[in-house]
């Protein structure tokens, strides 16, 4: 009796086998127009139980989105014209220091010179 049972269990386990190769062949052997077909289809009636909003719905949204839009892009110009504003600040106060350190500069470099001027005109005159 047990030997008959291991004996139907492996007849029932290879004729299981033989019947996943044939289903899968057919799998393989599908017609693709007819799954093209099978999927518009299903997208159609996808598309049937879509709950459409009505027009005020539609109209209020929009005017939600264009507000947040212009309030968000004032925001950013608001933060864009102090920033590049700081920048040109900051730009002329490095420009007037450097030119005013130049102007140091060469107004010490010109007493020097002419300090050295007027020691060789003294020391030639005598």
């Amino acid at each position: 009796m047990a030997e008959e049972k291991k004996t139907s269990k492996k007849a029932a386990k290879a004729e299981s086998k033989k019947a996943d190769k044939k289903s899968d062949k057919k799998k393989s052997k599908k017609n693709p127009f007819k799954s093209i077909a099978s999927f518009f289809k299903s997208v159609r009636s996808e598309g049937k139980k879509v709950v459409w909003p009505k027009g005020k719905e539609v109209l209020r949204n929009s005017l939600v989105v264009l507000l947040v839009v212009i309030i968000v892009g004032l925001a950013i110009y608001g933060v864009d014209t102090v920033l590049s504003l700081g920048m040109k600040g900051l730009k002329s106060l490095a420009t007037t220091t450097e030119s005013t350190s130049q102007s140091e500069s060469y107004d010490t470099t010109t007493t020097t010179e002419a300090l050295e001027e007027s020691t060789t005109a003294d020391t030639t005159a005598e």
